[in-house]
């Protein structure tokens, strides 16, 4: 909305109805209509117009409101001009500092948002922690409940804590761009550093809490390694909000289309359908669930040899009985989870790129 056209819209209404009119003119426009033959010595009490005084004020302002068009018109570039000839010189790694700092300023600015995602964590965490606290060694199916909770609700904070980043800063993107401020890549991936320490933090939280309240027997280095599903796999629905996001465009959009993306993950992750016993045609969502690669990485870890042997008795038959590859781990769960993060980001880039371009 041009504040100019606020202004000669005011004065079209009456001063004592509206509060405004001459008594909000500047002292010039008043001179102007005292010369113009205007006696009008209680504005306050002013009950019609004045016509000569109004068409001289009204004809005074627009005049300094094309002016200051043209001046500004001719100072400055057309935006459409200057949405590809971007005039930064800094450098793509100094507009990437500047716009991670500001971006974590914006992060340490409210608070009260960064208390709200870590008591989140910590509720769950505690929730799990006593409808699982302290599983037998017989309780394998406990065990693998508990370790798919901890991929999945660690996945959704990272999904729905970010959905919005994107939507909420594109009109100050759109400008800033245009006016040849930075790259759409450095703006991108300023966002994407940023969410990593929340993306590593939060979840060692979380698992911190469930991992030693569940299982009697704390194992340090299985610890890490479902540390690490975890974290990569917060990582792969980050990347998928930021796609969701710049999709909707807007932050109501982006929300609404988020569950469109988790959900088939979510079915296919191998908790309620067993991999081998997907149908084929539908098998395309199976190899893109991210869940399916952290809750099988996490069950390989916890019941095979990684970190020495876990204290549940039938630990290989869980992962026999789940139809999951012991040595999925390396070559295929974490690898597939690092993959599935880039392609969404790589996604997510080029449509921004299209959209901020073509006006889609």
């Amino acid at each position: 909305y041009n504040p100019a056209d606020f202004y000669i819209k005011t004065l079209v209404e009456s001063p004592v109805s509206t509060g405004y009119g001459y008594d909000n003119v500047s002292q010039n426009n008043f001179t102007a209509s005292r010369e113009a033959g205007v006696h009008c010595t209680e504005f306050q009490q002013i009950t019609s117009f004045c016509s000569v005084g109004y068409e001289t004020i009204r004809h005074n302002l627009r005049e300094e409101v094309l002016d200051t068009i043209n001046d500004t018109n001719n100072k400055f570039p057309n935006s459409n001009d200057m949405l590809v000839d971007k005039s930064s010189n800094i450098g793509v790694l100094k507009e990437l500092y500047h716009l991670s700092w500001r971006n974590l300023k914006i992060i340490m600015r409210n608070p009260a948002l960064n208390h709200i995602r870590l008591l989140q964590h910590v509720f769950v965490a505690v929730m799990c922690s006593l409808a699982f606290f302290q599983l037998e060694p017989d309780k394998e199916k406990d065990m693998a409940g508990t370790l798919f909770l901890m991929v999945v609700l660690t996945s959704l904070f990272g999904l729905f804590n970010n959905i919005q980043v994107i939507p909420t800063e594109l009109p100050l993107f759109a400008r800033e761009y245009r006016s040849g401020a930075y790259y759409i890549l450095t703006w991108f991936f300023s966002k994407v550093f940023t969410e990593i320490p929340a993306s590593a933090v939060l979840p060692l939280i979380f698992n911190t809490v469930c991992f030693f309240a569940v299982f009697e027997v704390a194992n340090a280095v299985k610890f890490a390694y479902i540390w690490l599903i975890c974290y990569l796999t917060v990582q792969a629905s980050t990347a998928v909000a930021f796609f969701a996001s710049v999709l909707g465009w807007t932050p109501l959009n982006a929300l609404a289309l988020s569950p469109a993306f988790y959900a088939p993950s979510f079915i296919f992750s191998g908790q309620f359908i067993l991999i081998e016993n997907v149908r084929e045609y539908m098998e395309i969502f199976q190899i893109l669930s991210f869940l399916r690669y952290g809750h099988e990485g996490a069950i390989i870890v916890f019941f095979g040899h990684y970190g020495g042997d876990t204290y549940a008795q039938n630990g290989n038959a869980t992962i026999a009985t789940l139809t999951m590859d012991e040595d999925a781990l390396w070559n295929k769960d974490l690898p597939a989870l690092v993959g599935i993060t880039g392609m969404y980001y790589i996604l997510a880039l080029i449509l921004l790129y299209t959209r901020t371009h073509f006006r889609i």
